[in-house]
């Protein structure tokens, strides 16, 4: 019976035959012209940014999302102590830094290492504020971004928890310089104005989330309960419909 992949064999023209050293020279030079680019794109075991659009930088996202993050949750949460492949997890710490060496601005490995990095065995050097301030000195511009705010929201939400109300006040309001439109940050930094009793400024900052979009009403809930909450003025609320 005839193999369902069988071709049929044909052979070159004497033109095709004269120009195929030139299409492979052609080809290896393209090659080697993308390969080139695509090293520049990216650091060998970092830093790199995480939030860089380029698509090599996006593929090694991936290929670190895919191999270390995901399998090290699946570890952690669900107990597994081998990937779907059979290889041995290697352990927690070993991941984090993989990952975070690889991309230190990584916002759902940031997350990941401050919720389990403290449980298992890693360097005493090596902890959650070594992470955090190495990703809040990587500078991938020189001008700070929107998403740059984003190191220091999580680091301060990382503070508040740990109930350090000053310094994870003077992170939120770094990211906040550095975003003032971020609807997010305004909201996570009211409720922890709300936890040190300063009402009123977090009122303006609820405020100001609720003005940009925010959906949670878990703030407003906490000054009801206090008597300091205050609707948004009318007049802010048709600022901010003009701005967006």
């Amino acid at each position: 019976m005839d193999n369902i992949f069988h071709r049929m064999t044909t052979y070159p023209s004497e033109s095709e035959r004269h120009f195929r050293p030139i299409k492979q020279l052609i080809a290896c030079l393209m090659l080697y012209t993308l390969l080139f680019t695509d090293a520049l794109a990216i650091v060998e075991g970092g830093p790199n940014d995480y939030y860089d659009t380029d698509a090599w930088t996006q593929q090694y996202v991936r290929a670190v999302d895919s191999h270390h993050l995901v399998p090290a949750e699946e570890q952690v949460v669900k107990g597994y102590t081998t990937s779907s492949s059979g290889a041995k997890f290697r352990n927690i710490w070993e991941e984090i830094d993989f990952i975070l060496r690889w991309f230190p601005n990584h916002p759902k490995g940031l997350q990941f290492m401050t919720r389990w990095l403290p449980k298992y065995p890693h360097p005493a050097d090596k902890g959650i504020e070594y992470y955090f301030q190495k990703a809040i000195e990587y500078r991938p511009t020189p001008e700070r971004r929107p998403v740059d705010a984003t190191v220091r929201m999580l680091y301060a939400i990382y503070l508040h928890k740990k109930k350090n109300y000053q310094k994870a006040q003077e992170q939120y309001e770094s990211a906040l310089s550095i975003a003032p439109d971020n609807s997010e940050i305004h909201y996570n930094l009211g409720l922890l104005l709300v936890a040190r009793k300063n009402y009123s400024a977090a009122l303006k900052h609820a405020q100001a989330a609720y003005s940009l979009g925010y959906p949670l009403s878990g703030l407003k809930n906490k000054l009801k309960k206090a008597g300091a909450w205050k609707d948004v003025p009318k007049e802010q609320k048709k600022e901010q419909t003009k701005s967006n």
